[in-house]
């Protein structure tokens, strides 16, 4: 998809932010991912944002795209790091991206939450380190746990 392409398409009126951070987040996700993983990234924004409308939740469409652009950013070799699960590297780059650019602690910490345990389900799932393809299932969906960013 082309870059005007991405800025027109929705999905049940669902579109990327218009907001100068997520069109920062887009720049630095296209950059550094794969466009394989980027266009995977992407589908969970809309995918969680499709949930959350169709629960009537309310929910910060910002917060949850950063949430999503930067769930699987630890696979990348840039934020891949030895002594951490792949989710909380991406959480961590998330939080280094999102304070660098003045969002608020309380948005960081929701955002870093959601993609550290994307996968993990519970904050004991940090215990074991797990990079993709060990054999574990992958029951955790990060588009369900992305679309509960609310602001408060």
């Amino acid at each position: 998809m082309t870059l005007a392409a991405e800025k027109t398409f929705a999905v049940e009126g669902i579109r990327v932010p218009d907001s100068s951070l997520a069109r920062k987040i887009t720049e630095l996700v296209r950059d550094t991912e794969s466009a394989l993983l980027f266009h995977h990234s992407s589908r969970v924004y809309y995918w969680g944002a499709l949930a959350g409308k169709r629960r009537s939740l309310k929910f910060d469409h910002e917060l949850l795209y950063a949430g999503a652009m930067f769930h699987d950013m630890g696979l990348t070799p840039a934020h891949c790091r030895a002594h951490e699960r792949f989710e909380v590297d991406g959480a961590n780059a998330a939080r280094d991206f999102l304070r660098s650019h003045g969002v608020a602690q309380r948005d960081i910490d929701t955002v870093w939450t959601a993609i550290a345990l994307h996968d993990a389900g519970h904050p004991a799932a940090h215990a074991t380190r797990r990079r993709p393809g060990d054999g574990r299932s992958r029951d955790g969906c990060a588009g369900a746990r992305l679309c509960r960013l609310q602001r408060r």
